[in-house]
């Protein structure tokens, strides 16, 4: 079981029986079971879903570990605040947002890059004068 079907398993403990949580998502009852053991992936779409049942963000439900954060979701891309990102056990669908976050950040970093590069180049320029 994955840290994130873990997590839905306490949440869920805690305010619904596993029938409850199968009704309020519209889904079988051996559905919701494969969730809770880590069996059935979780799209972005069913993360907000049962998100919105637990009364909290998609990215609270998401975050299980101190050594992995992910600050922010907006129209499916991810977005990150860590300068690390450190990955011990993972599902698939935690290794693809963890992939799409490594990406975003090395484009981040290629961009920014690029524009020291030009900042120094201006600087130059006006240092030559």
């Amino acid at each position: 079981m994955g840290a994130i079907h873990n997590k839905i398993k306490k949440l869920r403990e805690g305010l619904f029986t596993q029938q409850e949580m199968a009704d309020k998502l519209h889904i079988h009852l051996k559905t919701w079971q494969k969730i809770e053991n880590g069996i059935t992936k979780l799209d972005v779409d069913r993360l907000k879903a049962i998100a919105e049942l637990f009364e909290m963000t998609i990215e609270d439900l998401i975050n299980v570990e101190d050594s992995v954060y992910i600050s922010e979701i907006k129209n499916n891309d991810v977005g990150f605040n860590n300068s690390s990102v450190t990955i011990n056990h993972k599902s698939e669908v935690e290794t693809q947002l963890y992939e799409r976050m490594i990406a975003e950040k090395d484009k981040i970093i290629i961009d920014k890059d690029k524009e020291i590069e030009y900042l120094r180049g201006l600087l130059a320029k006006n240092i030559g004068k």
